[in-house]
């Protein structure tokens, strides 16, 4: 009998992950500036809840391996992805800037949960023999949400109100608990287990290539604050028509999907990762003698497309037994660090210094891959 991936229950986990992330990143770009226009405060200020966000994100992790095991791992995705739109629509109405911060720390609590419950799930529903397929399937399809929620957020705050963004958060993560209730989980037996743990969260085997992780992503996080001109290009000057730059990061990276199929990249996890962060040197150089942004975001977008995806191979590799799924959450939680640090850079350094961080940053982390990250890897892994 043929095993598949891609079954009718592991495409609606997919699907519902999609759609988690496609909510989640159409409101984090704006969060700050609207939230410091809502409570009056300065636009520095509001870019703290992007710190207590990753707090809540990693101090609620401790509790990932309990509620995994203690309870249905289907439910426990749908309340967390439920919680973390119900924090989204606390927004609308709490002025209050302690208020606000609270909300931040408990809906990254709920999306770390979601990630782990969801990373399980997938795992719950492949064959043991397709786990690192799936293990990556899943990544991907986590990375198209990302990329849809951000072309998605920035179109409609630079066309509607922040409400309306809220109301498009709140219909696309409705859709995708209705998609979880239909997904068949086989029997499990609850388990009994620490109510702390570091099990399903956090990989420490994997904090080295977390940095690399961390400093790749950075920069997109630097791109899609919409304080800075590069978020939205304008088509025609007559027409007036607002695309987010991250369109043309969203055709690299499925550029970079397509040739990663090419015979010399397939299975070369380390010839693309190094192929990918030296293309994101060469985008912000580009950026730096004004190319036009279509063609810097298409480049920017293959060499994200090819860095960042094989970077979760490095993960699972370096993962012990029954592993796989810490390894997909520090991954996918490493990911959102990054890009909400920086937003919060992108928020608040000048148009002009972009460029000039960007390349040090794709510089710093091209140069810690192959001094640090890769001779750990060779070290290190297991698989």
């Amino acid at each position: 009998m043929t095993v598949k991936l891609w079954t009718a229950h592991f495409i609606r986990i997919c699907i519902a992950n999609l759609l988690l992330f496609t909510a989640l990143y159409m409101l984090l770009p704006i969060l700050s500036i609207e939230i410091a226009k809502r409570c009056d405060i300065s636009f520095q200020k509001s870019n703290c809840l992007y710190f207590t966000f990753i707090i809540g994100m990693f101090l609620f992790g401790l509790f990932h391996a309990y509620l995994i095991d203690a309870y249905k791992r289907k439910y426990v995705y749908m309340l967390s992805f439920a919680a973390m739109m119900i924090t989204a629509i606390g927004y609308m109405f709490i002025s209050e800037w302690k208020g606000v911060l609270l909300l931040s720390a408990v809906q990254g609590g709920a999306l770390g949960m979601s990630i782990t419950a969801g990373v399980t799930l997938a795992i719950d529903l492949t064959n043991s023999s397709l786990r690192s397929a799936g293990n990556k399937a899943f990544a991907w399809i986590s990375h198209f949400g990302m990329i849809i929620g951000i072309i998605l957020g920035l179109w409609i705050y630079s066309k509607y109100a922040f409400n309306n963004i809220l109301l498009t958060f709140i219909i696309t993560g409705s859709i995708g608990i209705l998609i979880t209730w239909g997904i068949y989980v086989p029997f499990r037996a609850p388990i009994v287990t620490k109510i702390f743990s570091f099990d399903r969260f956090l990989l420490f085997r994997g904090l080295i290539p977390s940095i690399n992780l961390l400093l790749e992503t950075f920069v997109i996080g630097m791109l899609v604050s919409p304080v800075q001109s590069f978020s939205t290009v304008m088509l025609g000057e007559e027409k007036g028509i607002i695309v987010p730059v991250f369109i043309g990061v969203g055709i690299g990276f499925i550029i970079a999907l397509l040739l990663s199929h090419l015979k010399y990249l397939k299975n070369n996890t380390i010839n693309q990762i190094e192929i990918g962060l030296i293309l994101e040197i060469v985008s912000f150089f580009l950026l730096d003698m004004n190319v036009p942004l279509e063609i810097f975001s298409i480049i920017l977008g293959i060499g994200i497309g090819f860095a960042v995806p094989d970077l979760l191979m490095m993960f699972v590799k370096l993962s012990h037994h029954c592993q796989r799924g810490t390894a997909n959450t520090t991954y996918l939680l490493f990911i959102t660090t990054g890009i909400c640090l920086g937003i919060t850079v992108g928020n608040v350094i000048e148009t002009g210094e972009l460029p000039y961080i960007g390349k040090l940053i794709s510089i710093s982390a091209f140069l810690f891959f192959l001094f640090v990250t890769y001779p750990y890897y060779k070290r290190m892994k297991v698989r």
